[in-house]
This record gives C-alpha cells, structure tokens and sequence, in this order.
C-alpha cells in the first residue's frame, strides 16, 4: 500500500500475544510508547512460536475501551502491543494474548506526520462516502518493511 492509499479488506480471527497496558487516554502516548520498548525487549521470548519461513512478522497495536471489550477508547484506554501468532499459542509469563475477532476493515496506511489528519479524513470523509460506520476501536499494524513512523490503521466497519 501507499501512502494515504485506503482499501477494503476482510481478516479472520487472529491472535496477538504482547504487552499489555491501560491508562488515561491523554497520556496514551507515554503508557503505549512504553509497551513497545518492553515488547522489543523481551521479543525474543516469541522466538520458538515466530515462522522462521514468514520475513514480515506482522505487529499489532490493539485497542480496546478499558470497560468495553474492543470498543473505541473513552476515558481510559487498554492498549497490546504485540505479534500476530498461530491460535494455537499460549502466552509465556509477562504477555497477554488477545483474540480479534473475524472483520471487514477499512484500511489506511500513514505515518506519524499525517496520522492525526488522516484519521479525521477517515472519519469525516472516507467512511461516510464508503456508507460505513466503524464497529470497534480502530487497530495499528506494523511491519518490518515499513519505514520508521509508517502504520496501517484498521478501521473495523463489520464484525463477521
């Protein structure tokens, strides 16, 4: 994908296993920031469950309201950072696993630049033209080929 490029996608239910954290959401920049640096610390306790045939490790940042299970953030946001996984996997001691369900997504790619702009284009433009309304809290993904700041937001408009 592109830069600003949107596109439509499906994704079956999947696993994340990471780090997990909760706090208030004008301070989500310092409490997530700091489960990314604990997830790259310790990444290497994932070795034995990562697909050493996959190259692109496809990271998560979910989101989830902190009384609300996947819902947008209010007051107090919950927040995993961690690695897409087989189901099959169980989280070592210290990490959390969250199970996404089956979606239809709307998604952008952007970069920390553009990343406020962009989700209010999504918001004001994208999903009002595309008659879609968004169905939980919208989801990061990161992978090793992006450059630093590039993500891929997840706007859920259906659970399947």
């Amino acid at each position: 994908m592109e830069l600003g490029e949107v596109i439509q996608t499906t994704k079956p239910a999947f696993v994340v296993i990471g780090k997990e954290g909760q706090g208030p959401i004008e301070d989500s920049t310092n409490w997530v920031s700091e489960l990314w640096k604990t997830v790259y610390q310790d990444l290497d306790e994932l070795n034995e469950y990562v697909d050493k045939k996959d190259q692109e490790a496809d990271l998560w940042g979910l989101m989830s309201d902190s009384k609300r299970w996947l819902e947008p953030w209010q007051e107090q946001g919950k927040y995993l950072a961690g690695i897409e996984l087989a189901a099959s996997v169980q989280p070592p001691d210290g990490w959390q696993r969250w199970e996404m369900p089956a979606m239809k997504y709307l998604v952008v790619k952007t970069d920390a630049p553009n990343l406020e702009t962009m989700t209010q284009k999504m918001f004001e433009e994208i999903l009002p033209k595309e008659q879609q309304t968004l169905v939980g809290a919208i989801q990061e993904h990161y992978l090793p080929k992006f450059a630093t700041g590039e993500v891929e937001l997840y706007f859920p408009v259906e659970i399947l």
